[in-house]
């Protein structure tokens, strides 16, 4: 209603002329907005700054003693590789030792050096999945050793997908750290 009225104000301005000598206020008609109100919403809206005094100064160097403390804080251009004793870490992380001969399928770490095994949690925390995923070789005896090592420890049948072309594995349930810890059993 108020936009209605500001529109209907402005068109009805433009009909009755304006002397610029007059005062409108006293004459009883409604004053004309010039300028529409300008809304600063965005970035690219938004007025641009030239003076340089606003922004934060800096200086260039090309001294390697002050480079050494900006190297510190920047992100590592690789993921540096850890040490891959077979002993105990403090985080419970254990090093892959297994070799991809070792057995008739293999599973490698992620880039993080991390075992790739998710936990997939759907329609409302209703639905969890657990999924195995990078499974090179045989990915079905992988599957029924697997599925003979959970089924053994929660004794109870589960459900299993297994989608040979993206080599990966689905059980229905929560079985993370059971497979994680199967995977540390075999050395993966």
């Amino acid at each position: 209603m108020a936009a209605l009225r500001l529109f209907a104000r402005t068109r009805f301005s433009t009909l009755i002329p304006y002397y610029p000598g007059e005062d409108r206020l006293s004459s009883g008609i409604s004053p004309v907005i010039d300028q529409i109100q300008k809304r600063w919403g965005t970035y690219m809206s938004s007025p641009k700054y030239t003076d340089p005094s606003k922004y934060t100064d800096y200086e260039v160097t090309k001294d390697p003693k002050e480079w050494e403390y900006v190297e510190r804080i920047l992100k590592p251009k690789i993921i540096p590789a850890p040490c891959l004793e077979n002993k105990e870490y403090p985080s419970g992380w254990k090093p892959p030792v297994a070799k991809p001969h070792a057995y008739p399928y293999y599973i490698p770490r992620t880039k993080n050096y991390m075992q790739p095994v998710y936990l997939e949690i759907c329609h409302r925390g209703l639905r969890r999945v657990t999924t195995v995923r990078k499974i090179h070789g045989d990915i079905w005896a992988l599957e029924s050793e697997l599925k003979e090592y959970i089924e053994k420890r929660v004794d109870k049948p589960i459900g299993i997908r297994t989608n040979e072309l993206l080599g990966e594995i689905k059980f229905r349930g929560d079985y993370v750290n059971l497979v994680k810890a199967w995977m540390d059993e075999r050395g993966f």
